[in-house]
């Protein structure tokens, strides 16, 4: 009985196919990623502004000063959780308005087991710790210029300093000089030229940075904008004599100047 003749694909056919179909994942995946990670930046942004709405209501509650990013006590934590020893940390401090850990976590962030750690930083010029020698909290009429002082940022650790303070840790590591653990910008590691004793679950955070070699800030008036985390880091070099608790260089970082 007569069959009809069945066209098949020949093996130059299915080769070219296969090579078609290669090219286009090459060209889309880096697309899909660059959306997923647009998407990180984003909600990262919505978690940094409900963090500066928190302070803010903090401020306005407290004698319009901004909290302490550490409190030494031995109270228990309002939300309940241990990030810092027996310590409250800023997230903690403003816990009661924001009422979720969840915001202190960076989507785009290589470990959130700590929100504390690898996380968002403050600016320790803004909200310092009670450690730190001549220190206090900052009065909102303080600060000179709150819409481009930073306040909140991505960062390897609960609060970072521009440059060397007495009190911070252990006085010898900032945001250009960052020879601890955790005190860095994420995406500086190449500008500051010290990788050592950085934790390895951060390693990556501090070489290649978190959203497309920028880092998303929380200014003193509590709105949020991306920069560039060389940017950021020129702004700490250019902090000269804030190592000090009453700084007069012009930077971005130091709120008792314009």
């Amino acid at each position: 009985m007569f069959q009809p003749h069945r066209k098949v694909f020949t093996l130059i056919e299915l080769l070219v196919v296969i090579a078609i179909i290669a090219i286009l994942a090459s060209i889309l995946f880096p697309v899909f990623a660059r959306a997923r990670e647009n998407a990180r930046r984003a909600s990262c942004q919505r978690n940094l502004k409900q963090s500066g709405l928190g302070i803010m209501m903090y401020v306005q509650d407290y004698d319009e000063k901004y909290p302490l990013a550490l409190s030494t006590t031995t109270q228990p934590a309002p939300d309940g959780q241990s990030m810092q020893g027996t310590n409250w940390v800023w997230q903690q401090i403003v816990y009661p308005y924001t009422k979720s850990d969840q915001v202190y976590v960076c989507p785009s962030s290589s470990r959130a087991s700590n929100p504390s750690i690898g996380n968002y930083g403050a600016n320790a010029l803004m909200m310092p710790q009670d450690t730190m020698t001549g220190f206090s909290a900052v009065a909102m009429a303080a600060v000179q210029a709150p819409s481009t002082t930073y306040m909140l940022m991505d960062s390897g650790t609960y609060v970072i300093a521009p440059q060397k303070i007495a009190g911070l840790n252990d006085g010898n590591t900032s945001v250009t000089t960052p020879v601890a653990s955790f005190w860095y910008v994420p995406g500086t590691a190449a500008l500051t030229g010290n990788v050592s004793g950085m934790k390895t679950e951060l390693a990556s955070d501090y070489a290649e940075g978190r959203h497309f070699d920028g880092v998303n800030v929380a200014f003193a008036d509590g709105h949020v904008k991306w920069l560039k985390s060389r940017e950021v880091f020129t702004q700490a070099v250019n902090c000269s004599d804030c190592g000090s608790a009453s700084p007069t260089a012009k930077s971005a970082w130091n709120p008792f100047a314009n």
